[in-house]
């Protein structure tokens, strides 16, 4: 078993948990540590998350939430809470199961903009909420926090050497305060009533003091707020018995100090778990503690209560000044008893056990529940509810598959403007000009280099003899044959580029931009193939590494320019490649008879050559359309259309992801029956999408400018309303690819693409909104034509050999 824990604290308690975990066999990594930069620490999580996920660790336990909040204080909470939701996401897309530690209900300080709302979004989450005392879970229920699954494991005790028992030196009464000092542990209200007791002065008082119990108090820790500490100083100040020792206590210093003490004052104004009274126990000190319902799992014998704040506390003291030796002896003894109750191997055991049984449960939802009561239940239930009936809806294949693929897309997009943005602030205008062409390059040679495979492995991969041999027979072809014609591409074309840096003439940086090209083929091939045995979850998380090694590579490359900017575009692409090969790997199931390449070959290269001439086919109406425009209209107009064109194209992302998804679902079961699923899911998305961009069009185009606003709105409008025709086409393709028709696949493509460059040239000259309706005509013709193909494919007295009636 291995565990991802998050994150590190100086705290011994996971020292003690983990050691004992890690001789029961449990591997321990840390997460959150690659860099000497939380910051970058943070934005790496999710990529550090998918490497050890797809290294096979399932299990993620978080403790506190304090390592999520961002540099710039209050201005960057919500920015905390929004990544701090997102990495939640990512464990969950990835299959991880979350155990998360309620060492606070809420955190001391805050963190998050609404640091209440991100505990219920982490209990949303997790699988299991370990909890050290009851109360805890019921101050998470008053919060509307209820966990599906929740254990109470007791915080071990503390390692400590043996002391004499307190009150046998003699001297004055000590009492001691240990710990990191924040506001919540109380320190002010301690010093408030201990300077209430009679006894104290100021030094150089010029007049007696009353006199009073002979008391000491030395309060010793680090304090991080400043304005806390100053309070704290100018107080003690004020009376000579208070010893204040601001700073780090080292740890061979501790136990002197509780050896110096009789009693421990710990005053907390609110708590959940207390680090210090353990500690403090272990020590054979006497407590003295406010009667907190947290503080209940504490021994009466070894501690007095106390109510009432200030006052309380005051008349607590002033008792225990008067305790006498055999008194605080008992104390003692009872303290060490407890100390030495519950041990840490049985604390571990239990928390392996927990780990187990979210492994255990495949769902991660089910099993035991915390059972909250009266209006606490209500909201649970209705909550509860809509959970499930969420959860329901995203059992769908379908629709998981879809959503998973269009959050591929947004997070593809996403990054490239990110990366985009951070290249053109920090490099020179010219290599982010010829960054933009090689890219643009790369992305066409990557196409000729695929060779049509990731549509062989979307339509056979899940039932091929051998689908490990078939998805590398599919990397290999795609890695050699293609890099080759994409080298000899480089070769021919870039002495011919006018104007362009010597540096990309020089074979070093052909020889990075065809392995570059080789990395983005073999990676989309890699892509169909998750897509194909449902690694849709794997397929985010991969290309997720991948964004963010990409942006995160660019500041440090910033010295070698044009250089620079290929290293950190190459480098993510390599690290989504080589973690999208990973995961599609261990999910393919291995068989006895390997396959030779060479009959492998011979079986798919037919139906990959078909499917490598329509996605050429494919390619014309959004590559030649543009140059239309600006061969008739002029650059200005095609600016205008450009910026429309690729609003629009924003909505063939749903047709085409739920496409994909159909298409690899078609090789399990009934293409009908998900067929129905695919319209109902694609329209029910596109429609509400259209009509936003319908009638937003002049809004979306404004942020460009007032001229796109005022020149392409219409023309924006008509595309969209298009899309609603275009969604078709991608059905129609997906039926006729998906059950072989490869030829009226190819027919259908090339059709297309005469029908839209045809009727758009003729609309042309009469503007731009007319050549969207060419657009737009052309789409509908075409899926006429292609009903009609179906009708011809499909008809028939009886199925074709080799295909059901329920395919059909």
């Amino acid at each position: 078993m291995r565990v991802l824990v998050f994150p590190r604290d100086s705290n011994p308690y996971q020292d003690l948990l983990y050691g004992e975990l890690r001789r029961s066999g449990v591997r321990v990594r840390y997460l959150g540590e690659l860099t000497f930069s939380h910051t970058l620490n943070l934005l790496l999580l999710p990529a550090e998350l998918a490497v050890w996920r797809l290294a096979g660790v399932r299990i993620v336990h978080l403790h506190w939430v304090w390592k999520f909040a961002l540099p710039g204080g209050a201005r960057t909470r919500r920015p905390a809470q929004l990544w701090f939701t997102a990495v939640l996401g990512v464990v969950r897309l990835l299959g991880l199961r979350l155990v998360w530690t309620a060492h606070n209900v809420l955190p001391h300080r805050p963190v998050f903009a609404d640091d209440t709302a991100a505990r219920r979004t982490l209990v949303r989450h997790c699988d299991l909420v370990i909890a050290h005392h009851s109360t805890a879970l019921d101050r998470l229920a008053d919060l509307a926090a209820v966990p599906s699954r929740a254990a109470v494991i007791p915080h071990g005790p503390f390692p400590a050497p043996p002391l004499p028992p307190p009150g046998r030196s003699g001297g004055p009464r000590t009492f001691l305060f240990f710990g990191r000092i924040e506001p919540y542990k109380g320190v002010e209200d301690l010093l408030a009533a201990f300077t209430a007791l009679p006894g104290g002065a100021c030094a150089g008082e010029p007049t007696a003091p009353e006199r009073g119990p002979d008391v000491r108090l030395v309060i010793a820790g680090s304090c991080p707020d400043a304005a806390l500490a100053a309070r704290l100083e100018a107080t003690a100040a004020r009376d000579d018995r208070v010893d204040l020792r601001l700073g780090r206590v080292r740890d061979e210093d501790v136990a002197g100090l509780f050896a110096a003490g009789d009693v421990v004052v710990l005053p907390f104004r609110e708590i959940t778990t207390s680090g210090s009274a353990l500690l403090a126990l272990a020590h054979g000190r006497p407590l003295i503690v406010p009667e907190l319902p947290a503080l209940a799992g504490l021994p009466a014998a070894a501690l007095a209560g106390y109510r009432g704040g200030v006052t309380g506390l005051t008349a607590a003291l002033r008792a225990a000044a008067g305790w006498d030796a055999a008194t605080l002896a008992a104390m003692s003894e009872a303290a060490l008893e407890h100390a030495n109750g519950v041990g840490w191997p049985e604390i571990a055991h239990a928390t392996r056990n927990g780990y187990t049984t979210v492994l255990g449960d495949r769902s991660g939802r089910t099993g035991e529940r915390v059972h909250p009561t009266g209006e606490r239940a209500r909201r649970g239930l209705a909550d509860g509810g809509m959970r499930e009936r969420v959860r329901s809806f995203f059992r769908n294949v379908l629709v998981r598959g879809t959503f998973l693929l269009l959050a591929n897309t947004v997070l593809l997009a996403a990054g490239g403007f990110a990366f985009f943005t951070l290249a053109a602030r920090n490099y020179p205008v010219e290599a982010v000009g010829w960054l933009t062409a090689v890219t643009a390059s790369v992305n066409l040679l990557s196409t000729v280099a695929a060779l049509g495979l990731p549509t062989t492995l979307l339509r056979h991969l899940v039932k091929a003899d051998d689908p490990r041999r078939l998805a590398a027979m599919a990397v290999t072809a795609v890695g050699a044959i293609g890099g080759v014609l994409a080298l000899l591409s480089l070769l021919i074309l870039a002495p011919l580029l006018p104007g362009g840096p010597e540096l990309i003439r020089q074979p070093g940086t052909i020889a990075l931009i065809t392995v570059l090209v080789m990395v983005t083929a073999v990676g989309g091939t890699l892509d169909a193939g998750l897509v194909a045995v449902r690694g849709t979850a794997a397929l985010l998380a991969k290309n997720l590494a991948g964004t963010l090694l990409k942006v995160g590579a660019l500041l440090p490359l910033v010295p070698l320019g044009f250089t620079g900017l290929v290293l950190a575009y190459g480098g993510g692409a390599l690290l989504a490649c080589l973690l999208g090969g990973a995961a599609l790997w261990p999910r393919l199931r291995r068989t006895a008879d390997r396959t030779r390449p060479m009959e492998l070959l011979r079986r798919y290269l037919p139906f990959s050559t078909a499917g490598y001439l329509a996605t050429a086919l494919g390619m014309l109406p959004s590559t030649v359309v543009p140059l239309e425009v600006l061969a008739v209209q002029g650059p200005q107009a095609a600016a205008y259309f450009a910026i429309a064109f690729q609003v629009a194209a924003f909505l063939n992302f749903i047709p085409s992801t739920s496409a994909q998804v159909l298409f690899a679902e078609a090789q399990r079961i009934s293409l009908r029956r998900y067929l129905r699923k695919a319209v109902a899911g694609i329209y029910g998305l596109l429609v509400p999408a259209v009509a936003v961009i319908v009638a937003g069009a002049p809004y979306i185009l404004r942020v460009f400018g007032e001229a796109y606003s005022a020149q392409a709105a219409e023309t924006l409008r008509v595309l969209g309303l298009g899309a609603l025709v275009g969604a078709g086409n991608y059905l129609v393709d997906t039926i006729l690819i998906s059950r072989d028709r490869t030829g009226a696949y190819v027919f259908m493509n090339g059709a297309n693409a005469a029908l839209v460059l045809g009727l758009v040239a003729a609309f042309l000259p009469y503007g731009l909104t007319a050549a969207a309706i060419g657009w737009t005509l052309a789409q509908g013709l075409s899926l006429l034509l292609g009903a009609g193909v179906l009708i011809v494919s499909f008809a028939g007295p009886g199925p074709r050999a080799g295909v059901s009636a329920a395919d059909r």
